[in-house]
């Protein structure tokens, strides 16, 4: 009796609490009147918190951010563009923070504009949480010239990838 009360205990326990994937997705499109990349990342909220307890001082909330510039610049540059970086010609390209979105279901947006670009070929680099979750996986959309969806994934042994804009 005792052992399957244990066994129901621990499978309750795993049921309950286990995080069975981790994910991160991403969309972006080339712009042709800005010559840039329009570009939203979502991320789980809860995952997301949790990282930012351990990394920001003084955290105090996804919902603060909403209202603390200072906060969500944090958040952006120390968390999620550490983790999403796009380059061009062994280049670096500069995004730009265009705003934030916290929904009930339980999701995070982020919302980017990048430099201006040729519309040529880019290397994404997007490894957001691979380092604290071996699980994660994360994956892109990208809207082509002929709107025509391409999707990418990322995995903890395949963290960059080009893609012809």
């Amino acid at each position: 009796m005792k052992q399957i009360f244990t066994l129901i205990f621990l499978s309750f326990h795993t049921l309950t609490f286990a995080h069975e994937t981790y994910f991160a997705f991403a969309e972006m499109e080339y712009d042709d009147k800005c010559s840039c990349l329009e570009i939203s990342i979502k991320v789980s909220s809860h995952d997301l918190n949790e990282i930012a307890e351990n990394d920001i001082e003084n955290y105090k909330g996804l919902e603060s951010a909403l209202i603390d510039k200072k906060l969500i610049k944090e958040i952006t540059d120390n968390i999620i563009l550490k983790g999403f970086q796009i380059s061009q010609a062994k280049k670096i390209t500069q995004l730009f923070y265009e705003g934030f979105e916290l929904n009930n279901d339980g999701n995070c947006y982020f919302f980017f504009k990048s430099e201006e670009i040729e519309p040529e070929t880019i290397n994404v680099r997007f490894d957001l949480f691979m380092g604290i979750y071996t699980e994660q996986q994360n994956k892109i959309i990208y809207r082509n010239s002929n709107d025509i969806n391409e999707t990418y994934g990322f995995f903890i042994f395949k963290r960059q990838t080009d893609i012809k804009l």
